[in-house]
């Protein structure tokens, strides 16, 4: 999933933040790294978690992808974080109306919401991860710009343009003794298909 759309969509959509929305790898670098003035977000890349191939004759499989927003407030006027802890719950609200429900592209399925908790608190900050997640299909049909190994096979073979059908049976008909075709064209069939 393309973060630099979720960080550009936030610093548009929740104006608490006043644009302090960056991203990064993950949240133990935030902690020791950051100097955005609070309140800031990050936004930070989690799992993907794939379903099995759903396809018997080809590649269908469904992926969801999850992505954290962190939130970090000031907690220096309250160390017990009281203050900073019912800040976030507006802010998870103005977090749900810039993303639940959004797709980011064609390929992604509206995002989610998967929950929140806290990270940690100290006596400057407070921060709070709120995760989220979307879903996209990988597939072999697309071959203007195939996802799998076996589109990609499958597009470098010639066009079908002919069929040849051989119906070879025995004459003396299948039985216990005779059990196969004895190996003679009994009918033979050619059709001409015409150019995709």
């Amino acid at each position: 999933m393309n973060l630099d759309l979720i960080i550009a969509a936030l610093r548009l959509r929740c104006p608490s933040f006043a644009g302090r929305i960056a991203g990064a790898a993950q949240f133990q670098l935030l902690s020791e790294k950051t100097n955005l003035l609070v309140p800031c977000a990050y936004v930070i890349p989690l799992d993907d978690n794939p379903d099995e191939n759903r396809s018997a004759t080809g590649y269908r499989q469904r992926i969801t992808d999850a992505f954290a927003v962190i939130v970090a407030l000031g907690n220096t006027a309250d160390e017990r974080g009281q203050g900073a802890a019912t800040a976030v719950h507006a802010l998870r609200r103005e977090l749900w109306k810039a993303l639940l429900g959004w797709q980011i592209n064609d390929d992604y399925d509206g995002i989610e919401y998967g929950g929140g908790n806290l990270l940690g608190l100290d006596r400057a900050r407070l921060w709070y991860q709120f995760e989220f997640s979307a879903a996209f299909e990988i597939g072999s049909d697309d071959t203007a710009d195939p996802d799998t190994w076996q589109a990609i096979d499958l597009a470098a073979l010639p066009a079908l343009t002919e069929i040849h059908l051989d119906d070879v049976a025995n004459p003396a008909g299948i039985s216990a003794e005779n059990p196969t075709p004895d190996g003679r064209t009994a009918a033979r069939q050619r059709i001409t298909l015409d150019p995709p």
